[in-house]
């Protein structure tokens, strides 16, 4: 699943991902994150992009907690509250725009494998 404010951004990740050979499922809002969470046996790993985003995002990210749904979250700039609070929700970790493909696809690989 793929949580992000920007369509554009949301797009460019889904069809990066797509090409690497994993099915995306987009949110462009909370309520669509909402709607992704109620359908969750779909989800298999979520990045959640904070850009954007009010505080509501951090109850969702406890709902992917809660449900074992491994999930990275996406930051604009390096912060050590962005950090902390993204860690304390429930994040396997961060990744800093501008993203380097090649890392967040390991990293989606070595979640989904913790899974199994």
């Amino acid at each position: 699943m793929l949580v992000n404010r920007n369509q554009r951004n949301l797009e460019l990740l889904a069809d990066l991902l797509s090409k690497a050979g994993y099915t995306t499922y987009t949110a462009a809002t909370l309520e669509e994150f909402d709607q992704a969470l109620v359908a969750e046996d779909r989800v298999g790993v979520a990045l959640v992009d904070l850009t954007g985003f009010d505080s509501g995002v951090w109850e969702r990210c406890e709902q992917l907690r809660r449900k074992r749904k491994p999930f990275l979250v996406i930051s604009p700039s390096q912060s050590a509250a962005i950090q902390q609070a993204s860690l304390s929700h429930g994040a396997k970790g961060v990744m800093i725009k501008p993203l380097v493909i090649k890392d967040l696809i390991s990293l989606i690989q070595g979640m989904l494998e913790e899974q199994e």
